[in-house]
Protein backbone atom coordinates (compact mmCIF):
# COMPACT_ATOMS: atom_id res chain seq x y z
CA UNK A 1 0.00 0.00 0.00
CA UNK A 2 2.89 2.39 0.74
CA UNK A 3 4.11 1.94 -2.84
CA UNK A 4 0.62 2.81 -4.12
CA UNK A 5 0.52 5.97 -2.01
CA UNK A 6 4.03 6.92 -3.13
CA UNK A 7 3.02 6.48 -6.78
CA UNK A 8 -0.11 8.63 -6.29
CA UNK A 9 1.91 11.36 -4.57
CA UNK A 10 4.40 11.33 -7.44
CA UNK A 11 1.58 11.54 -9.99
CA UNK A 12 0.02 14.45 -8.07
CA UNK A 13 3.35 16.32 -7.99
CA UNK A 14 3.51 16.01 -11.78
CA UNK A 15 -0.10 17.16 -12.15
CA UNK A 16 0.53 20.06 -9.76
CA UNK A 17 3.57 21.25 -11.71
CA UNK A 18 1.58 21.23 -14.96
CA UNK A 19 -1.38 22.96 -13.30
CA UNK A 20 0.77 25.71 -11.81
CA UNK A 21 2.46 26.28 -15.19
CA UNK A 22 -1.01 26.71 -16.75
CA UNK A 23 -1.59 29.91 -14.75
CA UNK A 24 -5.08 28.81 -13.66
CA UNK A 25 -4.42 28.55 -9.91
CA UNK A 26 -5.64 32.01 -8.88
CA UNK A 27 -8.91 31.80 -10.82
CA UNK A 28 -9.53 28.24 -9.62
CA UNK A 29 -8.87 29.25 -6.01
CA UNK A 30 -11.42 32.08 -6.31
CA UNK A 31 -14.00 29.70 -7.78
CA UNK A 32 -13.42 27.02 -5.13
CA UNK A 33 -13.49 29.52 -2.26
CA UNK A 34 -16.81 30.89 -3.53
CA UNK A 35 -18.18 27.34 -3.28
CA UNK A 36 -16.84 27.10 0.27
CA UNK A 37 -18.56 30.38 1.18
CA UNK A 38 -21.83 29.03 -0.22
CA UNK A 39 -21.77 25.98 2.07
CA UNK A 40 -24.48 26.09 4.76
CA UNK A 41 -21.88 24.70 7.19
CA UNK A 42 -19.59 27.67 6.43
CA UNK A 43 -22.40 30.15 6.85
CA UNK A 44 -23.35 28.62 10.22
CA UNK A 45 -19.78 28.25 11.52
CA UNK A 46 -18.35 30.72 13.98
CA UNK A 47 -14.99 28.94 14.19
CA UNK A 48 -13.37 27.50 11.04
CA UNK A 49 -10.22 25.39 10.85
CA UNK A 50 -8.31 26.28 7.70
CA UNK A 51 -4.74 25.89 6.48
CA UNK A 52 -2.04 28.20 5.20
CA UNK A 53 -1.67 27.08 1.59
CA UNK A 54 1.37 25.71 -0.15
CA UNK A 55 1.74 26.89 -3.77
CA UNK A 56 0.04 23.75 -5.12
CA UNK A 57 -2.99 23.98 -2.80
CA UNK A 58 -6.15 26.07 -3.03
CA UNK A 59 -5.00 29.50 -1.88
CA UNK A 60 -6.83 30.30 1.37
CA UNK A 61 -5.55 33.85 1.97
CA UNK A 62 -8.52 35.51 0.18
CA UNK A 63 -10.96 33.66 2.46
CA UNK A 64 -9.00 34.65 5.56
CA UNK A 65 -8.84 38.28 4.45
CA UNK A 66 -12.44 38.46 3.23
CA UNK A 67 -13.95 37.09 6.42
CA UNK A 68 -11.58 38.72 8.92
CA UNK A 69 -13.56 39.93 11.90
CA UNK A 70 -16.66 37.92 10.88
CA UNK A 71 -15.34 34.39 11.44
CA UNK A 72 -12.84 33.03 13.92
CA UNK A 73 -10.21 31.14 11.93
CA UNK A 74 -7.97 28.46 13.37
CA UNK A 75 -4.65 27.45 11.82
CA UNK A 76 -2.69 24.28 12.62
CA UNK A 77 0.81 24.52 14.03
CA UNK A 78 3.17 21.54 13.89
CA UNK A 79 4.48 20.47 17.29
CA UNK A 80 6.43 17.23 17.15
CA UNK A 81 4.12 14.71 15.47
CA UNK A 82 0.89 16.60 16.24
CA UNK A 83 -1.02 19.61 14.96
CA UNK A 84 -1.65 22.21 17.62
CA UNK A 85 -4.58 24.54 16.82
CA UNK A 86 -4.12 28.28 17.22
CA UNK A 87 -6.28 31.28 16.43
CA UNK A 88 -5.37 33.02 13.18
CA UNK A 89 -3.86 36.47 13.51
CA UNK A 90 -1.95 37.88 10.51
CA UNK A 91 0.65 39.46 12.81
CA UNK A 92 1.25 36.13 14.57
CA UNK A 93 2.48 33.98 11.68
CA UNK A 94 5.95 32.65 11.01
CA UNK A 95 7.49 30.02 8.74
CA UNK A 96 7.26 26.63 10.42
CA UNK A 97 7.39 23.01 9.31
CA UNK A 98 8.76 22.86 5.73
CA UNK A 99 8.48 26.66 5.53
CA UNK A 100 4.67 26.66 5.82
CA UNK A 101 3.31 29.71 7.61
CA UNK A 102 1.92 28.80 11.00
CA UNK A 103 0.87 30.65 14.15
CA UNK A 104 3.54 31.70 16.61
CA UNK A 105 3.76 30.05 20.03
CA UNK A 106 2.00 33.03 21.64
CA UNK A 107 -1.07 32.82 19.35
CA UNK A 108 -4.26 31.90 21.23
CA UNK A 109 -4.69 28.12 21.59
CA UNK A 110 -7.97 26.62 20.37
CA UNK A 111 -9.48 23.31 21.40
CA UNK A 112 -10.66 20.98 18.60
CA UNK A 113 -14.07 21.05 20.32
CA UNK A 114 -14.40 24.75 19.45
CA UNK A 115 -14.13 24.15 15.70
CA UNK A 116 -17.47 24.29 13.82
CA UNK A 117 -16.11 23.45 10.35
CA UNK A 118 -12.78 22.02 9.24
CA UNK A 119 -11.42 22.76 5.74
CA UNK A 120 -8.82 20.11 5.01
CA UNK A 121 -6.07 20.06 2.35
CA UNK A 122 -4.72 16.93 0.71
CA UNK A 123 -2.61 15.54 -2.09
CA UNK A 124 -5.44 13.44 -3.57
CA UNK A 125 -9.13 12.81 -2.88
CA UNK A 126 -11.65 10.15 -3.91
CA UNK A 127 -15.24 9.22 -3.11
CA UNK A 128 -18.76 10.54 -3.29
CA UNK A 129 -21.85 11.34 -1.21
CA UNK A 130 -20.37 12.16 2.17
CA UNK A 131 -17.64 9.52 2.27
CA UNK A 132 -14.55 11.08 0.79
CA UNK A 133 -11.11 9.62 1.33
CA UNK A 134 -8.01 11.79 1.46
CA UNK A 135 -4.32 11.19 0.89
CA UNK A 136 -2.00 13.58 2.68
CA UNK A 137 1.66 14.34 2.21
CA UNK A 138 2.75 11.32 4.22
CA UNK A 139 3.53 12.47 7.76
CA UNK A 140 0.08 11.74 9.24
CA UNK A 141 -0.48 15.13 10.88
CA UNK A 142 -4.12 15.41 9.77
CA UNK A 143 -4.67 11.66 10.36
CA UNK A 144 -3.93 12.32 14.03
CA UNK A 145 -5.99 15.54 14.19
CA UNK A 146 -9.19 14.49 12.39
CA UNK A 147 -10.46 12.06 15.08
CA UNK A 148 -10.50 14.92 17.63
CA UNK A 149 -12.77 17.11 15.48
CA UNK A 150 -16.53 16.82 16.08
CA UNK A 151 -17.56 19.07 13.21
CA UNK A 152 -18.06 18.67 9.45
CA UNK A 153 -14.74 17.95 7.76
CA UNK A 154 -14.59 19.18 4.16
CA UNK A 155 -11.68 18.69 1.80
CA UNK A 156 -10.85 21.50 -0.60
CA UNK A 157 -8.70 20.96 -3.65
CA UNK A 158 -8.08 21.73 -7.28
CA UNK A 159 -9.91 19.32 -9.63
CA UNK A 160 -6.66 17.67 -10.77
CA UNK A 161 -6.38 16.11 -7.30
CA UNK A 162 -9.43 13.87 -7.82
CA UNK A 163 -8.79 10.18 -8.43
CA UNK A 164 -11.11 7.20 -8.81
CA UNK A 165 -9.98 5.51 -5.60
CA UNK A 166 -7.36 5.72 -2.88
CA UNK A 167 -5.76 3.06 -0.71
CA UNK A 168 -6.91 3.52 2.88
CA UNK A 169 -5.59 2.49 6.25
CA UNK A 170 -7.64 1.70 9.38
CA UNK A 171 -6.80 5.11 10.88
CA UNK A 172 -8.05 7.08 7.85
CA UNK A 173 -11.06 9.24 8.72
CA UNK A 174 -13.49 9.88 5.85
CA UNK A 175 -14.34 13.48 5.08
CA UNK A 176 -17.95 14.69 5.04
CA UNK A 177 -17.61 16.68 1.84
CA UNK A 178 -15.29 17.84 -0.89
CA UNK A 179 -15.14 21.14 -2.75
CA UNK A 180 -13.14 21.15 -6.00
Amino acid sequence: MTADKTAIRRQMRERAEAFLRSGAADAESVRILASVEALPAFEAADCVLIYMALPDEVQTAPLLEGWAGRKRFVIPRVRGQELDLREYAPDRLQPGYKGILEPTADATPVSPAEVDLALIPGVAFAGERGAFSRLGRGKGFYDRLLPSLRCPKVGICYPFRLVDSLPTDPWDIPLDGLIF
